[in-house]
């Protein structure tokens, strides 16, 4: 064997027992991160926390939901009790008319000028005088006083439901100041969670960084004593080879052949779906990046329904403001029909899975993914639908606007 060759041969050699030397000597761990039972402990602790965080997150929405919910019942009746207001004016408005029409009758009939109703019915002074306007009232059109009891009716029935309105706003504004403290004090736990997830981070950084130098220093030595040793052994065992090959040579040996890789081995109506809204994907790439904002339904910030009712809005459909109503819309799509999911199709989360707790929606994108504005501090954007399904479980099903 030439000089050349039997150097490169023996640095081949060399180079395929440093590469087993370095590995096996514990360059590995620096390629991973590494760890110890104080590292792993640390690891358990913040998967539990981090899954206690979005559980917190979840709850979060569910009462911000519920806290969006009250706020438009009592923003509607407040509304009507205006309406009804309007009305009660109008109808005392008539009361007077009536009353005044009633009363100029009866002066008409007993003195010139004005007189009013009251004084005609109770001011006698005599049996006569009292024969006399009883007379008169046989007299005066009875289409005069149906009407004046019509409309004191009339009146009676707005009085009672403006203060049946006024109680359901004292009720409503009394729900929303509970759903205000549950919301804060959700928040609250989340901003408390955040920050011991992220002193975990933070100790465990410490930790892995501490083990890394460790590792590194160790690993160094071991892989200079490995080479040493490597580099002696494959140095005798090529002088031993070409001392036989030299001593009696064989014909080459031809390769073995490699293997060849064998192969591994609501009620649900499809008609309702119609065609998907793929238009919607669109319009919501637009506000990529855009700010959550809780209640928010603009390109200033958004929340997760304010989103969807804003792209939809863009597109002259018509949805509801808030997630839960925006799932009683359109074509339902069950859960395990992932099969039929189109671009532009609403899909939703639920609180432990529970399609009577909805929380949080967004918009399909196709491909597994979804668009949404996910929570405070997370601006718009597109997650695996697939992924969150497998890791949370909470996906409800879809529509089909």
């Amino acid at each position: 064997m030439p000089r050349a060759s039997s150097t490169r041969a023996i640095g081949a050699v060399l180079t395929g027992v440093l590469t087993f030397a370095l590995l096996a000597g514990g360059v590995q761990p620096l390629l991973a991160t590494p760890s110890t039972p104080e590292i792993e402990a640390k690891r358990q602790e913040i998967d539990s926390a981090r899954s206690q965080l979005e559980d917190l997150a979840d709850q979060a929405e569910l009462r911000r939901e519920e806290l969006l919910a009250a706020t438009e019942a009592l923003d509607t009746v407040r509304s009507d009790i205006a309406d009804t207001r309007d009305q009660l004016a109008a109808a005392r408005g008539e009361q007077r008319a009536a009353e005044s029409a009633l009363a100029e009758r009866a002066a008409g009939i007993y003195r010139s000028g004005s007189v009013q109703m009251l004084e005609v019915l109770l001011g006698t002074t005599s049996f006569g005088d009292f024969l006399t306007r009883m007379e008169w009232l046989r007299r005066v059109n009875r289409s005069d006083a149906v009407l004046v009891l019509s409309v004191k009716d009339a009146v009676a029935a707005v009085q009672s439901a403006e203060r049946t309105l006024e109680r359901r706003e004292i009720e409503l504004g009394t729900l929303k100041r509970q759903a205000e403290v549950k919301s804060r004090e959700v928040d609250e736990a989340v901003a408390r969670q955040e920050r011991y997830v992220s002193g975990l981070d933070r100790e465990i950084a410490t930790l892995v960084a501490a083990e890394e130098e460790r590792l590194r220093k160790e690993a160094e030595e071991r892989a200079r004593k490995a080479a040493e040793e490597a580099a002696r052994r494959a140095a005798a065992e090529q002088a031993a080879r070409e001392a036989q090959a030299r001593s009696n040579p064989s014909p080459g040996v031809p390769p073995t052949p490699g293997t060849v890789a064998q192969p591994n081995a609501r009620a649900f109506d499809p008609a309702r779906l119609g065609p998907g809204r793929p238009e919607a994907v669109v319009a919501g790439m637009n506000y990529l990046g855009v700010p959550y904002v809780w209640g928010g339904s603009t390109p200033q910030g958004f929340d997760c329904s304010g989103l969807t009712w804003y792209v939809y809005r863009e597109l002259g459909i018509s949805i509801p403001r808030n997630s839960r109503t925006q799932f009683t819309v359109g074509g339902y799509i069950p859960p395990d029909r992932l099969d039929l999911l189109l671009p532009g199709d609403l899909v939703f989360f639920g609180y432990d899975g529970n399609p009577d707790r909805i929380h949080h929606v967004g918009i399909y994108v196709g491909g597994g993914d979804y668009l949404h504005a996910p929570s405070t501090g997370r601006p718009v954007q597109v997650e695996s639908l697939t992924s969150r399904i497998e890791r949370r479980g909470d996906f409800v099903g879809a529509t089909r606007p």
